[in-house]
């Protein structure tokens, strides 16, 4: 199995990847698969790419299929009972999206998230006034009743940043995000106090720097995306792209290798860490004149 952060969603999904190297190994169609084992190619190929959970009874069925040694049907019956985890975020289920779902299992148990936030500060480095504010503006696409649920997954996403084998987290910020009001000065006072203090603890596995307007123009102008990689060498790294109101997960290979050489620019084109830290700290200080 993988090492590193356990979440039931990376857990399918490396357990659908090792099944997928098997049945391909023996050059076996879906079709045949499932002639032997009772799973159609939809629920199949749901089960290859880790959105679909596997029983312990039908684990065995292809194992079977498959011809795989003892040693192997147990590491994917330890990977299988991982994925019967009650996750936190299922509790929220009826909020978001399946694509915002995965993400927070993806999420939960990457190793590393480099993001490109171009005019609001990213999820996982926001104060709870900041996100409440970002919410109610968010309206008519977020109900009132509902910024508190929310709220509650965003706040519970960044425990990550804390664990004892912390996300790493770069970050890139327009410097429109520092400067778009959202909430009150004081929101935003607090707002940007809170990232230099998550800087100041956590900057062993924090980095987040700033590009300014004068920088110019640069390769993710116009964009907003996040791409997570993974300890396990199984697991490919993959990207969300969001908007205002919705967002979608990108795995294609060629488009994540452009996207990562992107961010990477982009990161160097930026202010360095401290020009960066006294950046924030300026327009911290600006807000004290509204």
């Amino acid at each position: 199995m993988g090492d590193g952060p356990i979440s039931s969603t990376v857990q399918a999904w490396e357990l659908g990847l090792r099944l997928r190297e098997h049945r391909e190994r023996l050059g076996l169609t879906a079709a045949a698969v499932g002639k032997t084992t009772g799973i159609g190619g939809t629920n199949l190929s749901a089960i290859e790419s880790g959105k679909r959970r596997l029983t312990a009874a039908k684990l065995g069925d292809l194992a079977d299929a498959y011809e795989l040694p003892d040693d192997e049907r147990a590491d994917l019956e330890a990977l299988r009972a991982q994925t019967e985890r009650r996750e936190w975020w299922y509790d929220y289920a009826r909020l978001y999206s399946d694509d915002f779902l995965r993400l927070l299992g993806l999420e939960a148990g990457a190793e590393k998230v480099c993001e490109y936030a171009p005019d609001l500060i990213p999820g996982l480095l926001q104060t709870a006034d900041y996100a409440r504010a970002v919410m109610r503006a968010g309206t008519p696409y977020i109900r009132p009743v509902d910024v508190g649920p929310r709220l509650e997954t965003r706040l519970a996403r960044q425990v990550r940043l804390a664990a004892d084998d912390p996300l790493r987290l770069d970050v890139v910020l327009g410097e429109a995000a520092l400067r778009q009001r959202v909430g009150d000065p004081g929101v935003m006072q607090g707002q940007l106090a809170h990232v230099l203090e998550v800087l100041d603890r956590m900057g062993d596995h924090v980095r987040v720097r700033v590009i300014p307007f004068k920088a110019g123009a640069h390769p993710l102008l116009g964009a907003a995306l996040k791409i997570l990689s993974f300890r396990s060498n199984r697991l490919g790294d993959v990207m969300y792209q969001e908007t205002a109101i919705s967002g979608v997960i990108i795995d294609k290979r060629q488009v994540i290798l452009e996207s990562t050489a992107s961010f990477a620019d982009t990161f160097d084109r930026a202010l360095d860490d401290r020009d960066s830290r006294e950046f924030i700290d300026a327009v911290y200080h600006e807000m004290e004149r509204y």
